[in-house]
């Protein structure tokens, strides 16, 4: 299940405590399970101006804070990832504070109580038939030169599903982001580059770092390609093909990639990778953003289409389609949605911090 869902889709603030939302917002309608999309705002970082948007790839419509619509309370967080682990649950995580909402993916209603215990800083969530993964940064921190935080001391926490309970922790190096599991190996994302850990009885044992030369700045995500090759962004040089079974690095391709986030996507059938970048001048300003697709069998890189400031980008499995945020943190952002002959369709505004799209 974990390969099925990351083949389709796929900073710490000051803590405060949840609030309700002092909008007002029509009750959710039930839907079926047909071309939506679960569009994932992540909200300003000193804010709690986090939601969730869903949008109807059938009929065009999209319908803004639904979870505020079915809790009657705002998430009260900064979301900074989400899965849909099954077809009845979405798993949000968030930080500021630190805890995972479990939500009905119909109804978008709270699914028990949250999770909180063991996380600080989480960052990403891999969720199985009986485990659920998270990665999070930790509280610890040093300060480099530039004045940037290194969190050296991160780690993964790994639940029991049912329980929902922790059952074990797992320091994996700095700054840990993405990951992804293939057999009884669990690859995560890190400063150092790739990880590999093999997963024993709920314990991960490290098994190789994978880092070519002459990179640095670390890896951020993963996507698995039509071969089941894993390829990793980073951000400082561009993607990298990783065959699973010798642990060896196949294709390094050069391309463009957001530094803050560095996520990058893939198609339904594995053969296109999707990555976004943003170039500012002296005053933090965006002057040009692009997104580029790479080709994983010939490793050839295209300007896929330019914007203002994009900060997310996916690709439905049901429409071929391509949705990419234009961010704003302050406002509304401006959800893009792009045929494969990389003309805009269609453009619907989203929520605060628009950056990840979950697709059912």
């Amino acid at each position: 299940m974990l390969r099925k869902n990351l083949f389709k889709s796929f900073l710490v603030a000051i803590a405060a405590l949840s609030i309700i939302s002092c909008q007002k917002t029509p009750p959710i309608e039930p839907f079926d399970f047909e071309q939506k999309v679960l569009i994932l705002n992540q909200g300003n970082f000193t804010e709690h101006s986090a939601s969730i948007s869903l949008y109807d790839e059938v009929t065009g419509e999209i319908q803004n804070r639904i979870y505020e619509s079915a809790n009657g309370v705002s998430i009260g967080a900064t979301i900074v990832s989400g899965s849909i682990a099954s077809m009845d649950e979405v798993f949000l995580v968030c930080n500021n504070p630190d805890k995972i909402d479990v939500i009905d993916c119909k109804s978008a209603k709270l699914k028990g109580t949250p999770i909180t215990e063991g996380l600080e800083s989480p960052r990403y969530i891999l969720v199985g038939n009986n485990r659920i993964f998270v990665s999070n940064w930790g509280y610890e921190y040093t300060e480099l030169p530039s004045g940037f935080w290194e969190f050296d001391k991160s780690f993964v926490a790994i639940y029991d599903r049912a329980t929902r309970e922790l059952v074990s922790k797992t320091e994996v190096g700095t700054d840990a982001e993405g990951m992804v599991v293939m057999g009884n190996r669990l690859y995560i994302a890190v400063k150092e580059g790739v990880k590999v850990f093999t997963i024993v009885n709920d314990n991960l044992i490290h098994e190789r770092t994978i880092l070519p030369n002459g990179f640095y700045g670390g890896a951020k995500h993963f996507v698995l390609d039509h071969s089941y090759n894993i390829w990793a962004s980073f951000p400082e040089k561009g993607v990298v093909q990783i065959d699973p079974v010798t642990l060896e690095v196949l294709k390094i391709v050069d391309v463009p990639i957001d530094f803050m986030d560095g996520n990058i996507a893939i198609n339904s059938i594995g053969t296109t990778i999707y990555t976004y970048n943003t170039e500012f001048d002296s005053n933090y300003a965006p002057v040009e953003s692009n997104i580029y697709s790479v080709d994983t069998n010939t490793g050839v890189v295209e300007k896929f289409f330019s914007g203002n400031y994009f900060y997310g980008v996916a690709m439905s499995p049901f429409t071929g389609d391509i949705f990419a945020s234009e961010v704003s943190f302050t406002s509304n952002s401006l959800v893009k949605i792009i045929g494969a002959n990389k003309e805009l369709k269609k453009s619907v505004t989203a929520g605060v911090g628009t950056f990840r799209f979950l697709f059912f």
